[in-house]
């Protein structure tokens, strides 16, 4: 990440992710065994780039302060889930997802920065 230009890249490979359903499941773990889906994100690249807007913060009542730039991002992802168990959640059948190429995403709102926070303010 380079802030002073407005630049960013993120690239992920083959992530673990869950999805609890539920904001409840998520965040207390209500039935979580059977309401979690498993699923793997193959390839995510994000770049970010450009500078349209600075901006810093600095509230040291509620521990948190950092510069950030808000720019554009441009996004591509595989992601799929494996076949599974009928359930009364899941239909069992998995699926794979592949998005358009990043070169072809519209980008409403994309930030990156520098946080402090907490213990670390």
């Amino acid at each position: 990440m380079d802030l002073q230009a407005g630049t960013a890249k993120l690239h992920v490979e083959n992530a673990c992710v869950y999805d609890a359903f539920t904001v409840p499941n998520s965040i207390l773990g209500v039935n979580r065994p059977v309401n979690q889906a498993k699923g793997i994100i193959d390839r995510l690249e994000i770049e970010w780039s450009g500078i349209l807007k600075r901006d810093e913060a600095n509230e040291p009542l509620n521990h948190m302060r950092g510069s950030f730039v808000e720019n554009t991002a441009r996004i591509s992802v595989t992601a799929t889930t494996p076949k599974t168990m009928v359930t009364a959640l899941s239909n069992g059948h998995g699926f794979r997802f592949v998005s358009d190429p990043a070169s072809t995403s519209v980008s409403n709102f994309a930030q990156i920065g520098f946080e402090r926070n907490g213990i670390f303010f």
